[in-house]
């Protein structure tokens, strides 16, 4: 038996050891019926109860604990993997290629606020199909993708946009007037541990030239008659199709052994220093 797993059983025998003592005083309340006192009889339907409390909340405990470990964790207590954003940017709209209609229900996407991505003619809106490197533009060279400024939203929605969206506004007052001018405090969506160092930029690199190797393509991908790919047709290899995202999500658990099954497909480096340097 590897480590690991004797680790993982002495673990459920701790977390099920008060499941199991309420089982044998169960048990024993069985054995000694007629002897037992009244007191103890009316005793052991509450430790029943109990022990089945006690269970369930193991059983959450271990399927939170499992889940984070091979995945994503189970959206709750903070573990939520779509953070809400101070503002909503809909990538559907910006990003989104064609009719903006969600693959899952055939129905036009509906916004974070509750409202169906449609023209006045009840007609689907069209994504403006914007290349990711356009607001990301750090992340062909550098270790960040880069999150962009308010000014360069601000150099479209300054006149683009109705005057009464509620969204929009929220947005020009951080970029347009100089007394509430300020950065916007993006939600972070995807991290790493702090032990990781993960550089976009030699994957973006390698992507471009091996489109075999990109994952989740994107539903407009395509190549250039050279064979290689634009830098946007990658980024769904680990972040999923972000451009059919209303608010973004981390769809990916980017653990460690998709990193490595990732690097040996590829034959790119695994040794520790590769990451963890």
């Amino acid at each position: 038996m590897a480590v690991g797993e004797i680790k993982l059983k002495r673990l459920l025998d701790i977390l099920y050891a008060p499941l199991y003592i309420a089982a044998d005083i169960v048990e024993i309340i069985k054995e000694k019926d007629k002897t037992t006192p009244t007191w103890l009889k009316l005793l052991a339907p509450v430790l029943a109860v109990g022990g089945l409390g006690i269970f369930a909340a193991l059983s959450f405990v271990q399927a939170f604990v499992m889940t984070a470990w091979f995945g994503n964790p189970l959206p709750v207590l903070g573990f939520d993997q779509s953070p809400e954003q101070p503002i909503h940017f809909p990538h559907t709209i910006h990003a989104g290629v064609g009719p903006l209609i969600d693959e899952d229900t055939g129905e036009p996407y509906i916004s974070p606020s509750g409202d169906m991505r449609i023209n006045d003619d009840g007609t689907p809106m069209q994504g403006l199909g914007m290349d990711c490197t356009y607001c990301h533009k750090q992340v062909i060279e550098r270790a960040w993708s880069g999150v962009p400024p308010v000014e360069l939203c601000i150099s479209c929605h300054k006149v683009i946009g109705d005057s009464d969206n509620m969204q929009l506004t929220k947005l020009r007052q951080k970029g347009l007037y100089e007394e509430t001018k300020s950065p916007i405090n993006w939600e972070r969506v995807h991290r790493m541990p702090d032990h990781v160092r993960f550089n976009h930029a030699p994957h973006i690199w390698y992507l471009t030239e091996n489109p075999n190797a990109i994952q989740n393509k994107p539903v407009d991908f395509e190549t250039l008659p050279d064979g290689t790919v634009n830098a946007s047709k990658v980024c769904s290899t680990c972040h999923g199709n972000v451009a059919g995202m209303e608010q973004v999500a981390q769809v990916q658990p980017l653990k460690m052994g998709q990193c490595v099954a990732c690097h040996r497909a590829n034959e790119a480096s695994v040794g520790c220093e590769t990451c963890h340097h």
